[in-house]
């Protein structure tokens, strides 16, 4: 073969990968792996004259030949492996590899150094002057749900760098605070009878008798294989609270695996790597309720973060009549479908939620509880102040109100337009936000 055809021969392949990668980027008739980790939705601009001269239009596009590129997840999962592979580095800012391999986020490293307070509070005796407000507030949020027959009980979840500080990378083991931020939390609730389950010090004492690892290597959550234990001990706790009888959880199969549930290997997946790295066999248990008959169903409101999460597709939701998780007193994930991702402020469900609720369960790690409940408290104050009728009835009059005049409700509109919501919801969010504003400045 002379160098002619040689070239040509080279020029008709490059020439293919580059038809192939533009036609997948126009079809995406190849299906490819989701690439894993947070990822904002892009959000469409329309060109105009203002974003045009700005550059602004100039670099959605830009952002958005690069979110479509045909083979993109091949290209990012290629590269990410080569840089861990040949150069032991792992693309991801918010992740730290410890020691054995262990991997943690920074959130929790912040948390245990006493970054976290001071970033949040300036200095110790603001953070415990927080925290007694915050547990002043909770006793009069749980007298509030008591007087609508509901429960509260909280629960402390543990955290991967308290539960092995052992592990913890090069600084942060030798700069660990002297304050805790939870444990003070866990002391003032105990002072106050609040009822509590403290798996935050519990998982501490169990480590080295517990058969598994309470966290997996490549996760930062609970280890799936401790959620049959989590969930039976949640369940004993409810039994004493409520006074309700409440089923049991037996396990069947712990399941040595090294398919790990996802969990267990969150922080691998939001590497984005080519090939799966080695892991050592864990629980991926199977278990079951037991013990059902005759048992009461209650209907449970859980305010948590994403350690609730691990609960979603497990037979300890079976154990009640309906369940509602508040993620982080947002977005709402429902035994009723129709609930699920709605925003529970704007829901007019929202009374009714709170008001059949039984008990409602705090679930929240360490570094959350730097933004208290995410303002649960106010919005339970808020609902139950003001009757559901007369919510809804002061919302229909204000979207009328918008409706009436032109320009605003041509603005709500654009607005709408603009964040990808449709009108109605716009209006209900508008109409809200002009209430609480008067109430506010009219109390």
């Amino acid at each position: 073969m002379d160098k002619r055809q040689y070239h040509i021969i080279q020029f008709v392949c490059i020439m293919a990968i580059l038809v192939a990668i533009a036609l997948q980027g126009f079809t995406h008739k190849v299906k490819m792996k989701p690439l894993e980790g947070v990822v904002a939705e892009e959000q469409p601009v329309k060109l105009n004259f203002k974003n045009y001269l700005d550059g602004s239009y100039q670099a959605y596009l830009t952002e958005h030949a690069k979110r479509t590129t045909g083979f993109r997840e091949f290209f990012i999962r290629t590269y990410n492996q080569m840089c861990y592979s040949v150069f032991d580095e792992f693309n991801n800012e918010n992740i730290a590899e410890g020691k054995d391999g262990e991997l943690f986020t920074y959130m929790y490293l912040d948390d245990i150094t006493g970054k976290r307070v001071v970033d949040y509070f300036n200095s110790v005796d603001s953070a415990k002057a927080v925290a007694r407000e915050n547990v002043r507030v909770t006793l009069q949020l749980m007298d509030t749900l008591k007087q609508h027959g509901t429960d509260f009980l909280f629960v402390f979840a543990p955290s991967k760098t308290t539960v092995y500080p052992e592990y913890v990378p090069e600084p942060y083991c030798n700069q660990v605070s002297d304050f805790s931020l939870i444990d003070y939390y866990i002391e003032l609730f105990k002072e106050n009878d609040i009822p509590l389950i403290d798996f935050h010090n519990y998982f501490k004492e169990i480590k080295n008798e517990f058969p598994y690892p309470l966290y997996a290597k490549f996760g930062t959550h609970w280890a799936f294989g401790t959620i049959p234990f989590v969930a039976d001990s949640i369940l004993r706790k409810m039994e004493a609270v409520t006074g309700k009888s409440l089923p049991s959880i037996e396990v069947l199969d712990y399941n040595l695996t090294t398919d790990y549930f996802h969990q267990d290997r969150e922080l691998e997946g939001q590497f984005n790597l080519l090939f799966p790295m080695d892991k050592p066999a864990i629980p991926n248990p199977k278990f079951v309720l037991t013990d059902t008959i005759g048992k009461d169903k209650p209907n449970l409101v859980a305010i948590a973060d994403s350690y609730f999460v691990a609960f979603e597709t497990t037979c300890f939701l079976h154990a009640f009549n309906s369940w509602n998780y508040l993620k982080y007193n947002d977005f709402v994930i429902s035994s009723n479908p129709d609930y699920s991702w709605k925003k529970f402020a704007l829901m007019p469900e929202a009374y009714d939620i709170l008001e059949d609720a039984d008990i409602v369960m705090a679930v929240f790690t360490a570094p959350m509880l730097y933004t208290y409940m995410f303002d649960f408290p106010n919005t339970v104050f808020k609902l139950f102040n003001r009757g559901e009728a007369n919510d809804e009835e002061k919302i229909e009059m204000m979207i009328q109100n918008i409706r009436n005049v032109p320009e605003w409700y041509e603005a709500v509109v654009k607005q709408a337009e603009e964040q990808g919501i449709t009108v109605e919801e716009n209006l209900r969010i508008n109409a809200i936000y002009v209430i609480e504003n008067e109430e506010k400045n009219n109390p």
